[in-house]
């Protein structure tokens, strides 16, 4: 019995072989859409080639190789900075306490972070603090006030009185005397307006101010309390439009003078996926000294409330005009001995090492200016693992 084991193992060995062999088979015929059909044998011409290399159909599955059928197009070389997402000088506001007293809300409480403004939008009302003498004299201004509002309440009375006496013997008495006296009634009720206009400040307490926003936008800092002992300076709230907003980026000195075109390619760091076409500001004329940067700014639509400010973004910018060029995925091109190489598949299971010229680089793509033709198929996946099967 121990001696038949082996035995039985043999043909099950056999059928497993054959199952590969089959299902090999079947995923070679259906690989990306190329012919594979009838994998060539090499030349002897081919296989003395040192550009020339062999490549099994399953070895290129197990690789994970793919090809692109390459085409002609004009690409412009790019530019690419980190840069960071800012406020527009216009579209943003510092909200800053005046002087040092207590904060008051308005009708329907501060605002959160988050919260929309609209300009003219009462934010609250800062009552200044008071010393000792300070608010001594608050009391005696208060008194004071009312004293005249008193006082001008009753002039105007008089005045008012005398007016209407005149004008019952209008004819008897002069004309001019008639208008002297609605004259007094007019200066009376103005005393009266400033002598009340001066109670009401004064209720609220001296020098009481009220905070309102100069710009639409939305609360991206703040954090106050009703009643708070506000010190002078502190920054209350922030508020930016963020429907337009601005990046800045530092060129070197030497990329500055290649950066042409108005538009730029922007991408968030932490999401690849937000990406947004920006509008060139302005260049600086200035190079920073200490790091031999220029400064540029670019302008991008935020409607979608996408970006946020002080967060990095990669800034592709054109960087020269367009070159006519076969256009290849970065990932073709591999660097065999200092030359530039890529990979071109001549049939099914047979590639070919070609020495490029390259051009201008925009993005995840690169010209290729001679060495490759439109319509060849081009190695964009595992192309190292080919080289290396050449010998490198």
């Amino acid at each position: 019995m121990s001696r038949a084991r082996p035995l039985a193992i043999v043909p099950a060995l056999a059928l497993a072989s054959a199952l590969a062999a089959t299902v090999l088979e079947h995923r070679a015929n259906a690989h990306g859409g190329e012919d594979h059909s009838a994998p060539a044998e090499p030349s002897a011409s081919a296989a003395a080639d040192p550009n020339a290399t062999r490549v099994p159909i399953e070895t290129q599955f197990l690789l994970g190789l793919r090809t692109e059928r390459v085409k002609r197009g004009a690409l412009a070389a790019s530019l690419g900075q980190i840069g960071t997402v800012v406020a527009r000088p216009a579209g943003e506001l510092a909200v800053v306490a005046p002087t040092s007293g207590r904060l008051f809300p308005p009708d329907g409480g501060f605002l959160r972070l988050g919260d929309e403004v609209k300009k003219g939008q009462l934010l609250g009302t800062l009552r200044p603090s008071l010393g000792g003498a300070e608010s001594a004299q608050l009391g005696l201004s208060r008194s004071d006030a009312a004293s005249r509002v008193a006082g001008a309440e009753a002039r105007l009375g008089l005045a008012e009185r005398e007016f209407a006496r005149r004008r019952e013997l209008k004819g008897i008495v002069a004309e001019k005397e008639v208008q002297a006296a609605e004259a007094e009634v007019e200066i009376a009720r103005a005393e009266v307006a400033r002598a009340r206009a001066d109670v009401g400040v004064l209720a609220g307490g001296a020098g009481a101010q009220k905070l309102s926003a100069t710009i639409d936008g939305t609360v991206v800092s703040g954090r106050v309390s009703p009643g708070a002992q506000i010190a002078e300076g502190t920054e209350l709230w922030r508020i930016v439009d963020l429907a337009t907003l601005w990046v800045e980026v530092r060129i070197p000195e030497a990329d500055a003078a290649r950066l042409s075109g108005d538009r730029a390619e922007v991408t968030i760091v932490t999401d690849p996926a937000a990406r947004f076409e920006a509008r060139r500001l302005a260049v600086a004329s200035l190079v920073d000294p200490a790091t031999r940067t220029v400064q540029a700014l670019f302008e991008l639509d935020n409607k979608d409330r996408r970006a946020r400010v002080g967060a990095l973004v990669h800034v592709s910018m054109a960087g020269g005009a367009a070159v006519e060029s076969v256009v290849v995925p970065v990932s073709a091109l591999l660097d065999r001995g200092g030359a530039p190489t890529v990979i071109v598949k001549t049939g099914p299971e047979t590639f070919e090492l070609r020495t490029v010229t390259v051009g201008p680089k925009s993005g995840g793509h690169i010209g290729i200016t001679a060495g490759v033709a439109a319509g060849e198929r081009v190695v964009v996946d595992a192309a190292m693992s080919v080289l290396l099967a050449a010998g490198g």
